[in-house]
């Protein structure tokens, strides 16, 4: 049986997504360092509904699914399945990202194929290895976050309308409208992206059709026969939406719109830039800067969202065009906070326009100046050679011995089991959440919090409890981890409460790689 050029394609980009999954896999998620403080509350949402799973408690899981507030559910239910399989880790939690990064991929590739069946398994080809070696999906795709998550529905969608438009079945639209639900229990933001980008592609084919109505209407055919079956069909999509939306909203409604307002328009997790143009250019930044390892092909991405005129070129890419521009347009002018990870969802589109533009360009210039296009393709990739290492150092990052996994384990290892941990320490990776997923398995208790009162700190003599600190060479490379002036405040009450009697040191280690040194004090009295 003879194997289509597609096939052949897609056959190519499993082995290249098996291969770049196994080096990330091994030499950034086994050696990765220690969750960190968004990565580790995401973990432990997981880790409350793995618990509840393995109770058969269905009503602690379902409250714990509902007490999600910043983030919704749907992340947490796929982990604590994940930690059913793998069992509770760092490795687990985010192999689950690499599963969704990998996914992605391969949707990116069955979604090129449906822009051209000439040249739709080259753009496949070209896009989804640029999103392999793209530094920022390579990094989501080794850490415990939602974006993986996130673009993988998006791209999914984009896909499961694409099949919408040419088979016209109904079963696909509920599909649709199901995966739009999942977007919206997966990042608030998500779906205030998603779902305006669909209604921006729904609006542009209410016109055309208007008028194919009116051109029926006066040759004597039954008006609007084709505009009522296409509204018939986004009736569907819009009543099985909203009455998923309507089952997540019934309990809690208030809180929960202020939540969705605060998380989507109060997004705190990266930059403000000031004056309209820093607003305006900071996402062309990021294009040219965080997408690709190689900024010069950074550049193209950007310039390939300025010649739409591509899009007539290929069935369907007029659609992600409007994805794209929907997203930048509200990510940069309705969310003040900026952060390369908020548009994460629309790579994987950059990617194929980009692949789109890029095919057309080659044949096309094979097609008339053959000589010409080969000059002008190679004096193309020379200024990528000199990128190479950066791609290379994406999968085969420099390796340390130690970090700050060693030391959570030292404290877990030396520290006996049954007695009270006590940290009020808040650094990226030596944060409350992950010193508390860290001791997940502790038989005594884990105080893990930074407003911590003094009455609270000391046990009453019926158990006795340990102390953790850190201390950090000026040269340490987690200097960059503090969050806040937690680690000085809580070591200056240690030596406090040393001098005083109340504590008294009862293990120190240094870790001389990092320029950490690790202490652990025991409490000797009261402390009241």
């Amino acid at each position: 049986m003879r194997v289509s050029t597609f096939t052949k394609g897609l056959i190519f980009v499993l082995i290249a997504a098996i291969l770049a999954g196994g080096f990330i896999f091994v030499n950034r998620i086994l050696a990765g360092d220690a969750f960190s403080k968004e990565e580790a509350q995401h973990a432990l949402y997981g880790l409350w509904l793995w618990r509840d799973m393995q109770a058969l408690d269905f009503g602690a899981f379902w409250y714990d699914t509902l007490r999600q507030m910043n983030w919704p559910f749907l992340h947490s239910w796929v982990l604590s399945l994940s930690f059913t399989v793998f069992g509770v880790s760092y490795t687990a939690a985010r192999f689950l990202s690499l599963i969704f990064f990998l996914s992605s991929v391969i949707m990116l590739y069955l979604l090129s194929g449906t822009l051209s069946k000439k040249t739709g398994w080259k753009i496949g080809v070209l896009a989804c290895l640029l999103a392999l070696t793209s530094p920022i999906l390579v990094r989501f795709a080794s850490e415990n976050m939602l974006e993986g998550l996130g673009a993988l529905l998006f791209v999914a969608v984009a896909y499961v309308y694409t099949i919408c438009e040419e088979q016209k079945d109904i079963l696909h639209y509920i599909l649709l409208a199901i995966l739009f639900g999942l977007a919206l229990f997966t990042n608030y933001m998500y779906a205030y992206f998603i779902i305006p980008s669909f209604l921006v592609v729904t609006l542009s084919k209410l016109g055309p059709l208007f008028v194919e109505g009116i051109r029926l209407r006066r040759q004597g055919e039954k008006y609007a026969l084709r505009f009522l079956w296409w509204g018939y069909r986004k009736m569907i999509v819009l009543s099985v939406f909203l009455l998923v939306i309507a089952g997540w909203l019934a309990v809690d409604f208030s809180r929960k719109i202020v939540l969705i307002m605060a998380s989507i328009f109060s997004y705190s997790g990266g930059v403000s830039p000031v004056g309209f143009w820093q607003t305006l250019f900071y996402y062309p930044k990021v294009i040219i800067s965080n997408l690709s390892f190689s900024p010069w092909i950074g550049a193209f991405l950007l310039i390939a969202l300025f010649i739409p005129f591509i899009a007539s070129r290929y069935q369907g890419l007029n659609r992600i065009y409007v994805y794209v521009w929907t997203t930048l347009i509200l990510a940069a002018l309705t969310i003040p906070a900026k952060a390369p990870q908020v548009i994460y969802i629309i790579i994987p589109f950059i990617f194929l326009i980009f692949s789109a533009a890029l095919v057309y360009v080659v044949t096309l210039g094979m097609e008339k100046q053959k000589q010409l296009a080969r000059a002008l393709l190679v004096l193309f990739i020379i200024p990528i050679l000199f990128s190479v290492p950066r791609a290379y150092g994406l999968f085969f990052p420099g390796k340390s011995s130690q970090n700050m996994v060693k030391v959570l384990k030292y404290f877990h290892g030396t520290i006996p089991k049954e007695a009270g941990v006590v940290s009020s320490i808040n650094l990226e990776h030596f944060s409350p959440e992950v010193v508390k997923f860290h001791f997940r398995d502790w038989q005594g208790e884990v105080l893990a919090e930074t407003d911590l009162a003094e009455e609270e700190l000391f046990s009453d003599g019926s158990g006795q409890r340990y102390f953790v600190s850190l201390n950090m060479d000026w040269k340490s490379p987690y200097t960059n981890d503090v969050l806040d002036d937690s680690l000085s405040r809580w070591n200056a009450w240690l030596t406090e409460k040393e001098m005083m009697g109340h504590i008294r040191l009862y293990s120190t280690k240094r870790f001389d790689d990092i320029g950490v040194t690790a202490r652990i004090y025991q409490q000797t009295t009261s402390g009241i």
